[in-house]
């Protein structure tokens, strides 16, 4: 029986999965993934209010300003698996193309009172392994050999206000509006999408200490989103009704989105160069360690990520190059939260890129209208898991293209 928990755990953990740094997109518009997710101290568009709500004190414009940004994500994914067999297989994910997006729009009331909102995909994604992924094993009441399917994604609004209480110094708030869709697929049991709403808050504040050095801090509370509840089905043993599956019902999960800080420091060692370095630190152990997720007939099944936090590095470089165009390379690393032990348990996650590198440019077509094309590049990774009894792989790799239209009046 023990070991029969075992392998339904590792099953339920098979459909969720992450994108990014783990859970965490670098950036959600081209000019943030471009500069390797480094705008804390010095924000890029009006989107940056997402990571530092100071952001829209502390951007060049008189009255109004306008950011739109799409994107194509294409993150590869794979599984090695031997679960129940001698046999090594990889099995590649079939869905690899996602859109994502970041747009902000902001408004000086006066010299001193600026009022803004942003909206991004800023977390998730997901994948769609066919029936190869796991083999068969006889020992248990359902067959394994079927597809892995699985949709998350958390998008934020942000309504944000903003006060520079000097010329050098800004000082803003945000609430965190937060919609959050979640669709599992698994060989045990089958949850149909849908959507909870989560409400958070954020501080921040960027100061000008020198002339050319500026520097920014920001603070994002644990979002509180709201319990999922699936109209579902489960092949799981019924604890009251062995060998009865639970069959159809309502399943309830509660998953939050994380606390975090982040700190950052610009530098302008010319007037045409700056160079900016972020670190990030996300408390994914409050949120991803453990979730209980209950059955119709009441029974909970915990499941046991055992996410660690992540600290996260960022690096951008800007430079103009003339009037109307201006180069920008950014690097971005974060150790996966995903340990050795724990990768069985999470089988199908793409948390494992650790590092990205990004190119982008922009070029002004007037004096209020430019645009803006990124690509970001996830250097492959693979995690192998320490238990012997579930010799597992999870690798990864990501393609990030992203254009993006501004606007300030």
């Amino acid at each position: 029986m023990k070991k029969l928990l075992t392998i339904v755990s590792m099953l339920l953990l098979t459909s969720l999965t992450f994108a990014q740094k783990a859970d965490q997109m670098v950036g959600v518009t081209a000019k943030q993934l471009g500069h390797g997710g480094a705008i804390i101290a010095s924000p890029v568009d009006m989107p940056s209010m997402l990571y530092n709500p100071a952001a829209i004190g502390a951007l060049d414009f008189d009255q109004i300003g306008i950011d739109i940004s799409l994107g194509i994500v294409n993150p590869p994914r794979e599984i090695t698996s031997a679960i129940g067999t001698p046999i090594e297989g990889v099995t590649e994910s079939n869905s690899n193309y996602y859109l994502g997006m970041g747009n902000g729009f902001a408004v000086k009331l006066s010299d001193k009172l600026i009022l803004g909102t942003a909206v991004g995909g800023v977390s998730g994604m997901g994948v769609d392994f066919p029936s190869t992924t796991l083999p068969n094993n006889p020992g248990t009441p359902f067959p394994e050999n079927v597809s892995v399917v699985s949709k998350k994604g958390l998008l934020k609004i942000t309504p944000t206000i903003a006060y520079k209480v000097m010329p050098n110094l800004t000082i803003a708030a945000s609430i965190q509006i937060g919609q959050q869709s979640l669709a599992l697929k698994s060989p045990a049991f089958t949850l149909p999408q849908t959507e909870s709403y989560g409400l958070g808050a954020s501080f921040g504040l960027i100061y000008k200490a020198l002339p050319n050095v500026q520097v920014g801090f920001s603070y994002t509370s644990e979002m509180d989103i709201s319990e999922y509840t699936f109209n579902g089905t489960s092949l799981l043993p019924n604890p009251s009704n062995m060998p009865n599956a639970i069959g159809e019902g309502e399943y309830t999960m509660d998953m939050d989105s994380p606390q975090n800080i982040a700190f950052g420091v610009a530098f302008r060692p010319m007037p045409k160069l700056q160079i900016e370095a972020d670190v990030k630190w996300y408390n994914f152990s409050a949120v991803m360690d453990e979730i209980i997720l209950t059955t119709p007939v009441g029974s909970s099944i915990p499941l046991h990520f055992g996410w660690e936090d992540q600290t996260v590095y960022s690096l951008g470089l800007d430079f103009q190059a003339n009037e109307c165009m201006t180069i920008m390379a950014g690097y971005c690393y974060g150790a996966t939260p995903i340990t050795e032990e724990n990768v069985a348990n999470n089988i199908g996650a793409i948390a494992v890129v650790e590092h990205h590198i990004s190119i982008g440019a922009s070029r002004a077509w007037t004096e209020n209208l430019s645009s803006t094309i990124s690509y970001t590049h996830g250097l492959f990774n693979e995690l192998e898991s320490s238990v012997a009894a579930a010799p597992v792989k999870i690798g990864a790799e990501q393609n990030i293209v992203f254009f993006q239209f501004s606007y300030k009046l």
